[in-house]
């Protein structure tokens, strides 16, 4: 995006939003590349995950503007990123331009219409990811591409007629296509500075090849028209690959001119390691990239800033293939920042230097080592720096424990099932099944695309093996999952040692009565289900698994053990046939309905207004601090001032009353009535929005004319035109549970908190409010939960009941929590409060309707007439797969599906328990309500083990949460400020020790008996698992220490080995390579 007459960025404000060791990173970066004598055109931030590195990058950026201001007429700063979802996240913290400033992640190519008057322009800020940029050829690209080329050609070559159209149209619909070209260029502006050399390239080009005696892209062309002149033509393979050349062609040469017309200042490679072969291949993509790193002119040269937590292969084991070695990317690495290959030769010398002394290391002083290190960690301080979260901890744990895996019981019926699996294993010719018998259960219900299935599924289709297998399951009962039980809603035996233990963890706890996770500060005494006192240390899980079946049925059975003890708390003989569920899916009981002329739903509407009187006068933190004397009073406490205030007030309400009848209308009526008495202005104008009903509701209301009919009901008793009958004596106590439980109520008070002052009276934020609402209806709506709440309490109606159980867990404070972590999440701090609100809205409202996976499970029996298997599917939503699971109504692809689970998981609702066999590196976060790591599988080396666990070990994690409101919540209780966080963390930073950083309290914040993450291992005893945890942490404390070493997991053995452990320890010390600035 282009600004002309931009005002540079407020630096200040810019560097008050970095913790104090990002200011001294981003300062140290900024010196290297521009300030100093001596200084580098290249400089790397390694900072671990989740250390803010974007931030960094953010302030760089503003730093580089104030510096280039006056000495440059033309500013352009470009960001790469191989991920588009990523990107898209990263420019709203990139972005320190304001609104004119935005722009999104998009292809290069398509540079011509998203940049106006590129020369014009005082900055320009440019984002696209390198595959869709840079590596074109053969390659049709997207439809808006070609749209442009169809246009650009034009000017050049006068074409006409719809041959050219044909072309250019790709995979796109004839009809589709044709109307958006006519539109293109009247909806876009393409730059005409770009145009204008696009066509002096494109006629370079053609000359080259008429030089060289090629067949030329007009000539090409001219052909492709011929073979496309009808869009009905029959088109050959021929043309079909010629065209997708050409196509790519025009797209290189247009990318070669895009990336020729910018003049780069600085370039931001974020996550470089993803498309590292472009920094050095000699392919016509790298080449081209390479354009864009070395560029300069007259006044300037370009500067690179990569990001990465891994710029290289941390870690790597002696059997790895050569392409994986930590050596030679480490190495081709700095070659990269040196850009000189005797410095890097010279760096290479130091580190066999540092090898051979390791080596001989046995029980002398290790100074010559460590003056070696000092000349190591000298030069690369010249080009990179790294901060790492665990160097501020004496110990390096930092706050991490490892549980004993006490849980973790293997019975007879486990030992059964193997020996059954293993006899059907022999007959099919397959090798041990230990590995997966030790991972799973019922693997032949469970198992997809594993070699052991296919020959299952194939020797029941052929002949020779049929009549055997069948009498191996028949004879078995230990081996396959009963479809009857399931059906039957009875006790499913884990028949698995570590699931077992993670059944007693997870479900004996009762955690399947939360529908979210108790707050770390609730405002007053947590009631029902949420007064269990160990729930207030439960945290969700992140399971990681080498076996792709695992995710599966871990989620499947522990879903339905949740479910299963959900519904017959209620419904004690319940069934769970499709029949049965069919009927439990239509009963409703947060219904929007009319019948006979009259909407039935009020009481419902009613949950989901945000009503502004009921949220402001009734704030349970307020009367917390009021009435609590610094500690956390009790909800009756609570519930006693606000139904005494609430009792009096009332009063006010002049309305034409029926008083000869008990009308349940106020229980609706009331909150707007209150709303129209002390806000009469904003209520009026919420309710005169146009399309309020959809503005309210949002895509679930489009066609639902039962909605349209309550709005007008409730617009009806705005506008005076309803006689109500005399209100029912509880009413007070009614509306007393709305202000406390009442999802939209309390979303509008934690909108209001956080994002501003005077937000509750304006008619977005109440919109998002009611459409945070709308979320919850579709929550407490699931079959499972209506189930859940009223065999808890017995109480009618089931509105009601939402409303005491949402009061009881305290929900006010769970959003104040979840709304403030995510400001931070979605890189909203500084934006527009109006934008704030649409943002935490909607990922509220993806938290809370991520719909559950639907697993396939086989159901297979064994009799007479052989054996059949039926494909079901279960529902899995209290603990889900990540990245695995079908959603064919919303039609989400596999990686939207991903994004919205982890989106679940990282909020204090469902699913509790998340498996996965595929994180590891790829810097995803999980940490928001997580501290509990399942290493179902171990993986190989140190750094995989401790790049699982720094998914959860991250800024203002559940442990770190908890703990600070362990510590500060009687602060909390005492401050005026509005947000208690901001009011706890920032007591925290001022009590924390001589020397330390930011790190402190906001990623590290270990207490005496407080929340730590915590390391599971559910291994079985005698196995080799509890060996390898105990080598990976030895290796862990060492692997350090071999930095930039070949062949690591050797000198990392040799050492463990040969150095007895207190010089080891001392080395480890002594030896650390600190980047940090």
């Amino acid at each position: 995006m282009g600004a002309r007459d931009s005002e540079l960025p407020d630096l200040g404000e810019i560097e008050r939003g970095l913790k104090d060791f990002q200011r001294r990173t981003a300062a140290a970066v900024f010196r290297r590349l521009y300030e100093q004598a001596r200084s580098t055109h290249r400089f790397l931030v390694a900072d671990e995950v989740g250390l803010g590195k974007t931030l960094i990058a953010r302030s760089v950026i503003a730093r580089t503007l104030h510096h280039l201001w006056d000495q440059v007429d033309r500013i352009d700063i470009v960001y790469i990123c191989s991920n588009a979802d990523i990107a898209r996240q990263n420019i709203k913290r990139l972005n320190v331009l304001g609104d004119e400033g935005k722009t999104l992640p998009t292809r290069i190519t398509l540079l011509p219409i998203m940049l106006r008057d590129l020369n014009k322009n005082r900055i320009n800020f440019i984002s696209f990811t390198p595959g869709t940029s840079f590596d074109l050829k053969s390659n049709l690209g997207v439809a808006r591409e070609r749209m442009l080329l169809y246009w650009l050609l034009k000017e050049i070559w006068h074409f006409s007629g719809t041959a050219p159209m044909n072309v250019f149209q790709g995979t796109s619909g004839t009809k589709r296509f044709r109307n958006q070209l006519k539109t293109f260029s009247e909806n876009n502006h393409i730059d005409r500075t770009l145009a204008k050399e696009f066509r002096k390239t494109v006629r370079e080009h053609v000359r080259e090849e008429k030089d060289k005696g090629e067949w030329t892209l007009r000539e090409r062309f001219d052909w492709l028209c011929q073979e496309y002149r009808r869009s009905d033509s029959k088109i050959t393979r021929e043309a079909r690959l010629e065209r997708s050349a050409f196509v790519g062609k025009l797209r290189s040469l247009l990318a070669e001119t895009c990336v020729r017309m910018l003049e780069p200042d600085l370039v931001i490679l974020d996550e470089f390691q993803r498309f590292k072969h472009l920094l050095s291949g000699e392919d016509d993509a790298s080449v081209l990239a390479r354009q864009l790193f070395e560029y300069s002119d007259d006044l300037t040269a370009v500067r690179v800033l990569l990001l990465s937590a891994t710029p290289y292969k941390m870690y790597t084991l002696s059997d790895e293939s050569d392409d994986e070695d930590h050596y030679r990317d480490f190495i081709d690495t700095l070659g990269f920042l040196f850009r000189d290959k005797r410095k890097v030769e010279k760096f290479a010398d130091l580190l066999r230097e540092y090898r051979y002394e390791l080596l001989r290391f046995n029980d002398q002083s290790p100074d010559q080592l460590e003056s070696i290190k000092s000349d190591i960690q000298k030069s690369l301080r010249r080009v990179m720096a790294r901060t790492e979260r665990l160097a501020v901890t004496d110990d390096r744990a930092g706050m991490l424990t490892q549980v004993e895996p006490k849980d973790v019981e293997l019975l007879a019926n486990d030992i059964l099932a193997y020996v059954e699996l293993q006899s059907i294993a022999r007959e099919l010719d397959m090798p041990d099944t230990i590995e997966y018998w030790k991972s799973s259960s019922y693997l032949l219900n469970f198992m997809e695309d594993y070699k052991l299935k296919r020959a299952f599924h194939d020797a029941l289709d052929g002949e020779g093996k049929t009549e055997v297998i069948t009498r191996a399951l028949s004879k078995g009962k230990h081996l396959l999952l009963s479809w009857d039980d399931i059906e039957n809603y009875e006790v499913l035996d884990p028949r698995n040692a570590r699931l077992r233990g993670l059944i007693k963890q997870v479900i004996d706890t009762k955690m399947w009565q939360l529908l979210w996770l108790p707050p770390s500060l609730p405002y007053y005494e947590l009631d029902g289900p949420f007064s269990n006192s160990t729930h207030s240390q439960i945290t969700k899980r992140l399971i990681f698994s080498s076996w792709r079946v695992v995710p599966k049925v871990v989620s499947t059975i522990l879903s339905y053990e949740a479910e299963r003890q959900s519904v017959k708390l209620f419904e004690p003989a319940a069934l769970n046939t499709e029949d049965e569920r069919e009927r439990r899916g239509h009963t409703l009981l947060l219904r929007i309905a009319v019948s006979k002329n009259r909407p039935t739903g009020m009481p419902v509407l009613a949950l989901m207004y945000p009503s502004i009187s009921l949220a402001r006068r009734y704030d349970p933190l307020s009367l917390a601090r009021k009435y609590g004397n610094g500690e956390s009073p009790t909800l009756k406490q609570v519930q006693g001032i606000i139904w005494e205030d609430i009792s009096k007030g009332l009063e006010v309400l002049a309305m034409p009353t029926d008083e000869s009848r008990v009308d349940e209308q106020w229980y609706w009526a009331a909150p707007i009535l209150l709303d129209r008495h002390h806000y009469p202005k904003a209520t009026q104008e919420w309710f005169g929005q146009y399309d309020l009903e959809g503005q309210w509701a949002g895509e679930d209301s489009s066609g639902d004319d039962a909605w349209y009919e309550h709005v007008d009901r409730a617009r009806q008793l705005l506008n005076g035109e309803l006689t109500l009958g005399r209100p029912p004596d509880d009413l007070a106590e009614v509306l007393t549970l709305f202000a406390l439980g009442g999802p939209a109520i309390c979303a509008l008070r934690a909108l209001d908190r956080f994002t501003g002052p005077t937000l509750a009276t304006h008619a977005g934020a109440r919109n998002a409010a009611g459409r945070i609402g709308w979320a919850f209806r579709s929550l407490y709506n699931r079959v499972e939960v209506a189930a859940l709440l009223r065999g808890l309490k017995q109480a009618d109606p089931y509105w009601r009941r939402v409303l005491e159980y949402g009061a009881e867990g305290c929900l006010q404070s769970v959003l104040d929590e979840y709304v403030h972590i995510l400001k931070d999440s979605l890189g909203l701090v500084g934006e527009a409060p109006e934008e704030m609100v649409e943002d935490i809205a909607e990922a509220i409202q993806t938290a809370l309707t991520v719909r559950a996976a639907a697993l396939a499970v086989d159901d297979i029996r064994a009799g007479n007439g052989g054996v059949t298997v039926q494909t079901h599917r279960l529902p899995s939503r209290f603990a889900m797969p990540f990245g695995q699971g079908r959603d064919e109504e919303s039609g989400d692809t596999a990686a939207s599906r991903a994004q919205k689970v982890r989106e679940a998981f990282n909020s204090p609702f469902w699913p509790f328990v998340v498996t996965s066999t595929s994180i590891g590196q790829e810097g995803l976060d999980f940490h928001w309500y997580c501290h509990a790591i399942v290493h179902w599988n171990l993986p190989s080396n140190p750094v995989d083990l401790e790049q699982r666990e720094g998914r959860v070990h991250r800024y203002k994690g559940h442990a770190v949460r908890k703990n600070i409101a362990s510590q500060y919540g009687h602060h909390a209780m005492r401050s005026r400020d509005k947000d208690p966080w901001f009011a706890m963390l920032d007591e925290g930073r001022k009590d924390r020790q001589k020397g330390e950083n930011d790190l402190v309290p906001y990623w590290i914040y270990p207490i005496e008996g407080g929340a730590r993450i915590e390391r599971y291992v559910p291994s079985l005893p005698l196995t080799r698992d509890r060996q390898l945890i105990d080598a990976l942490r030895r290796s862990l404390a060492v692997y350090r220490l071999v930095f930039g070493q070949p062949r690591q997991d050797d000198l990392v053995e040799y050492l463990i080995k040969h150095v007895p452990k207190e010089r080891l320890d001392e080395l480890v010390g002594r030896l650390k390579i600190n980047l940090s600035p």
